[in-house]
């Protein structure tokens, strides 16, 4: 049961209790769930790993044993919700349409994703926003996500000629990646269009080839 654990001859909590998971990808699931619940409750700044612990019903040495600092479990905070946004921008990718538009695209799908979704609120609001993309940048994990998702179409794109060769890909995917994320945490105005329209007009503006060039 959430926010109970047995206990061992020495009085610590038990790693699981009775309702133990079934693999470790069941366990890093709990544990995630847990901290989305304390960020609900807390703020990701606030949370402390015993409030993970207290919440998954664990002690709080089993969270380090799967993420050993918490930036570690913020990063993969982060990554769960961005999950449901690669989802939705997904079927944008798979149409005929220059690279620059299925890209603004998919990343204007994508934001309404990541508006809609409360997780996302809470990793990128005003006060976490920096930590939470901090710590997305220093994981591995987002790195290989972001060359997986983003970072071999960019490489299409170049060999193409459809975006400019002067950058490498990951720069370039990181750029589409903070415009994205800055967006969800300061909403475009009304003025400039909106987030479309501050999309529409910086995205292809960063990436599109210099006039003339020929790839």
């Amino acid at each position: 049961m959430t926010g109970t654990s047995q206990r061992t001859s020495s009085g610590r909590a038990a790693p699981w209790g009775a309702d133990a998971p079934v693999g470790e990808e069941q366990a890093r699931e709990r544990l995630l769930a847990a901290a989305e619940a304390c960020y609900a409750e807390r703020g990701p700044a606030r949370t402390r790993m015993s409030d993970i612990a207290q919440k998954a019903g664990v002690h709080r040495r089993t969270v380090y044993d799967y993420f050993p600092t918490k930036d570690a479990l913020l990063a993969a905070s982060f990554l769960r919700a961005v999950k449901a946004v690669l989802d939705a921008a997904e079927a944008h990718w798979a149409t005929d349409e220059p690279f620059l538009d299925r890209l603004v695209n998919a990343t204007v799908v994508g934001l309404a994703a990541a508006r809609s979704s409360p997780a996302m609120a809470l990793l990128v609001g005003t006060e976490d926003f920096g930590r939470t993309l901090r710590a997305a940048e220093a994981s591995e994990v987002w790195g290989r996500r972001l060359a997986e998702v983003l970072g071999r179409r960019l490489e299409v794109a170049v060999a193409s000629g459809e975006v400019r060769q002067d950058l490498t890909v990951d720069t370039m995917a990181r750029w589409v990646t903070r415009i994205g994320f800055s967006l969800i945490a300061e909403p475009g105005r009304a003025e400039d269009g909106g987030d479309e329209g501050l999309i529409r007009a910086f995205l292809p503006a960063c990436l599109a080839p210099p006039a003339g060039s020929v790839s």
